[in-house]
């Protein structure tokens, strides 16, 4: 008899971990009470990295060509290319489901004893399964700001809705919903102000990337409020609002992006009454995802300690394969690549030095500044570098970090590095293709006959 799986959330990892459970045999319940896709598709990575290519395509293209490019921004067209992306994917999403004999259901779902689940669509129903993945995902968080309710002020949500482009925009939080937003008004012309609470942007990767790329915004027009924070925010006369900040400035916009977070959605799952322990705003779950009820597991944004999409499907796996019996190898979170989709991109795997040193490692930094990259200068984006964090005594690589272009992309040859425990001397001695972005990996590493 096939084992019943149910799962709750239909995002990057609720459906895959759905496609993952039928391919191994299961028979899967998916419930979703919006569209599927999730965030990711719909309200995050997708749209966002959608029109992160339209800006920066059109930023520079008036670098190079500004005799043709002296209109207004296509932004209407912009906004249609986004929204046929997010419907192909979805639409594709759909598809896999369908081929897959995944029984979809639209509703809410909350947690009954004993393995059940209600759901509440057009009508209610009870299903029964053997084992429960949850995966609802997270919203955006709205801070505690006087003025915060202006209709001026939205979250990530409202401004990928945005049908017309306003000439001013403040941002508060420098981390990497705020970061992308800032790259995208910056290349389109946009007066952009970010607020952040700490003492550079995005604090999660290397101070050296924050650094250079604070720089590298600035020259596009963004204006950077460090260690500051927002105290209110007033109306003012012409479509304006007003920011008072802590460290005595006031700002001006249009429009306001609030982009401080993120937090689980876990309100309407009753996780109180089936049992199911909180650590925190997150789901407490072990190594392999389950909760502190058997048969139960969590996944992604509402339990994982990395809210990311990519995240979130590698412990849909893993909690499939534990559910279904199977032998299974629990997320390395050490070895997940985090990226910021900024111009040039921000990509780092691993540890950082400031890490190494906390934790007691010998370590060595190996840097190449993209100055020297004939690749980085041919694609318009030579002011960012490679830095490679290693053990000192026998040269393992510990963290890798790049603000460079197609730094994304790059970062997954870095993660392989890690997870293999490669060395710098495998590293170097590697052939990598000339002329190339990735050879300055090569590049940043001395060459051993070893």
């Amino acid at each position: 008899m096939k084992k019943r799986v149910i799962i709750i959330g239909g995002g990057p990892g609720g459906y895959t971990a759905a496609l993952h459970a039928t391919r191994l045999g299961a028979e899967v319940t998916l419930i979703e009470k919006n569209v599927l896709g999730g965030t990711c598709l719909n309200t995050g990575c997708i749209p966002t990295k959608s029109l992160l290519e339209s800006s920066y395509t059109w930023h520079k293209g008036r670098l190079m060509f500004p005799e043709k490019m002296k209109g207004d921004v296509p932004w209407k067209s912009m906004f249609s290319q986004k929204e046929a992306a997010v419907l192909k994917l979805r639409k594709g999403v759909e598809g896999l489901l369908r081929t897959g004999e995944i029984n979809v259901v639209k509703g809410t779902a909350s947690l009954l004893p004993n393995k059940q689940v209600m759901v509440v669509g057009e009508e209610k129903r009870l299903i029964e399964g053997d084992a429960i993945i949850l995966a609802t995902g997270s919203r955006p968080i709205v801070p505690t700001i006087e003025g915060i309710d202006l209709p001026e002020v939205g979250t990530s949500d409202d401004f990928l809705s945005l049908t017309e482009l306003p000439k001013e925009v403040a941002i508060i939080g420098g981390g990497v919903i705020g970061i992308e937003f800032a790259t995208i008004f910056a290349e389109l012309g946009l007066d952009v102000h970010v607020i952040e609470a700490t003492e550079r942007i995005l604090p999660m990767m290397d101070s050296d990337i924050s650094k250079s790329l604070t720089r590298q915004l600035s020259e596009k027009g963004v204006h950077f409020y460090l260690e500051n924070r927002v105290e209110k925010i007033a109306k003012k006369e012409q479509g304006k609002v007003e920011l008072t900040l802590s460290g005595g400035y006031v700002v001006e916009a249009e429009r306001v992006l609030a982009a401080v977070g993120r937090k689980a959605v876990l309100e309407e799952l009753n996780l109180d009454h089936a049992g199911i322990l909180q650590s925190g705003n997150k789901i407490q779950v072990n190594a392999y995802q389950e909760t502190s009820i058997e048969g139960i597991y969590a996944i992604g944004d509402c339990a994982s300690p990395i809210m990311l999409a990519h995240v979130a499907m590698a412990e849909g796996k893993v909690a499939v394969e534990h559910a279904l019996g199977m032998k299974t190898e629990p997320v390395i979170y050490d070895f997940v690549p985090q990226c910021t989709y900024s111009h040039p991109e921000a990509a780092m795997v691993g540890i950082t030095s400031e890490e190494a040193a906390f934790r007691g490692f010998d370590y060595e930094e190996h840097v190449f500044s993209m100055k020297a990259s004939g690749m980085a200068l041919i694609e318009g984006e030579n002011t960012g570098f490679i830095k490679i964090v290693a053990e000192k005594n026998y040269g393992r690589v510990l963290g890798v970090h790049l603000l460079c272009p197609n730094a994304t992309e790059m970062i997954s040859h870095a993660t392989l590095a890690l997870t293999l425990e490669s060395t710098i001397d495998e590293l170097a001695n590697m052939i990598y293709p000339h002329p190339s972005i990735v050879e300055g990996i090569q590049e940043a590493l001395p060459l051993t006959n070893e």
